[in-house]
């Protein structure tokens, strides 16, 4: 179901600008409303990669380097960013089409920022996007002990397809793990 933004309805009410103060706890959800801002998400440009690499070292085990993520944008792949209005990076969105299918790889919200729904909003986006663009599904990897990914997928509308055994290598402290595999039909 498209959003009031997405299909141009209740325009002439001024929505309010996406304005997270860091200050507030995660556990307080900021009164902002996300689809005003959807405007501002855009593509990554080489600018960005710098922060979208500090971004995927605070949220993810295995931080790729700025080289690879680099090569991600250079490639056309989609990565898409989506900065405050302070000019803090809160979320990004790495994604592979191949033929009529997306590969999510990542998809990141800044601590700061994370309960707020956010992250809801750009996959919500990119799922749109995707849609409009006559792609037939999504597909995703996300670590087993991920429990508030798997519920954000699932209340997406992503679905459970299966299991990779130790997918994730041991890395520093952190075992071995697998993947749930998930897909979405668009």
């Amino acid at each position: 179901m498209q959003s009031r933004a997405a299909t141009g309805r209740n325009r002439s009410k001024r929505p309010k600008r996406l304005s997270i103060d860091p200050d507030v706890s995660a556990q307080q959800t900021p009164d902002v409303d996300m689809s005003a801002s959807l405007a501002d998400i855009r593509r990554a440009v080489t600018n960005d990669i710098y922060d979208i690499y500090m971004l995927n070292c605070a949220s993810f085990v295995e931080a790729w380097s700025v080289m690879a993520l680099g090569m991600w944008q250079e490639r056309g792949d989609t990565l898409d960013v989506w900065y405050s209005h302070d000019g803090r990076l809160a979320a990004y969105y790495l994604g592979q089409d191949v033929l009529d299918e997306v590969h999510i790889m990542q998809i990141a919200v800044a601590p700061e920022f994370r309960l707020s729904g956010l992250g809801r909003r750009l996959m919500q986006y990119e799922i749109e996007r995707k849609r409009a663009a006559g792609m037939a599904s999504m597909h995703l990897e996300v670590r087993a002990s991920n429990r508030a990914a798997q519920k954000l997928y699932t209340s997406l509308g992503f679905e459970t397809v299966g299991r990779r055994n130790a997918y994730y290598a041991a890395f520093d402290n952190h075992p071995a793990e697998d993947a749930i595999l998930m897909s979405f039909n668009l």
